[in-house]
């Protein structure tokens, strides 16, 4: 396996350094031709940083399970700037998306099986992004063409998805991280019968994003008719990402239980590869 770190350009907000690590593992040469899902990870944090606890345990955990797997160290909240921060980080992913396909042959991804994993604000830059990714103007800033930026597929997990539904608490904060005319504000609203089809989960405890906002996203994909799998698990703090000793904080991040949804995942992700 190869672990390669890759600096983006600017999104143009902030002094942040934007880069992207791939988790690229090489073929055997029984199957040298051997293409395989790929998955562009955005970790939470709030907007204000990109948690290492979805960072590299997802990643591997991923790779184990057949797919290379590309981590985003994406734009935050920068305190010098004025501006909000949206839509810098959905102009680091189509960066990102690009650059995994424009090397795909050698890192052996499947073009047609690109897609997305967010947890937290991490899942409400991929809900939204996967609302605007046609947008011409966002594909002008970030100098990538639709066909290079598009995702095949999202999951979802703990999402942020509208930002008055509960996180942030703010509302001072949540004008910091976009704009309250901004589309990118609710993502529920901007799903329609193109949307990739989803899978997404929550916990029904969580405190600190409340599952309202899972719900919101789902009944959005129903009523588009969006091909998507929800899950939620009846108890779970918020951030349990793998929800295993991988990826625990806290003890109370252990749950086997929860910890089932990456391979429901994995198995719709398949399902829908064949499908």
């Amino acid at each position: 396996m190869r672990i390669e770190r890759i600096e983006l350009p600017s999104s143009g907000y902030g002094s942040k350094v934007v880069a992207l690590t791939a988790y690229v593992q090489d073929n055997v040469e029984a199957q040298a031709t051997r293409l395989r899902p790929g998955v562009v990870i955005c970790p939470g944090g709030g907007y204000a940083f990109c948690s290492d606890l979805e960072w590299e345990p997802v990643a591997l955990a991923l790779v184990a399970r057949g797919l290379q797997a590309f981590v985003l160290d994406y734009t935050v909240l920068d305190d010098a700037e004025a501006a909000p921060l949206l839509p810098a980080p959905q102009v680091d992913l189509a960066r990102a998306l690009a650059a995994v396909r424009g090397r795909a042959e050698e890192w052996h991804v499947d073009e047609r099986g690109l897609g997305l994993m967010g947890f937290s604000a991490g899942a409400h830059l991929c809900a939204g992004y996967v609302g605007v990714m046609r947008d011409e103007a966002l594909l002008a800033r970030a100098g990538v063409s639709a066909d290079a930026a598009r995702a095949d597929w999202q999951v979802l997990c703990y999402p942020v998805i509208d930002l008055d539904a509960g996180w942030p608490p703010d509302p001072a904060y949540a004008d910091r991280i976009c704009d309250g005319a901004s589309p990118l504000r609710r993502a529920q609203d901007l799903v329609d019968e193109r949307t990739p089809r989803t899978f997404l989960w929550h916990t029904a405890t969580d405190e600190t994003v409340p599952v309202r906002n899972a719900y919101l996203y789902a009944e959005a994909l129903a009523a588009h008719g969006v091909d998507h799998e929800c899950h939620v698990f009846h108890e779970g703090r918020h951030g349990l990402s793998l929800a295993t000793e991988q990826s625990a904080r806290w003890d109370d991040c252990v749950s086997p239980h929860v910890a089932r949804w990456l391979d429901l995942a994995t198995e719709w992700l398949e399902d829908g590869a064949r499908g």
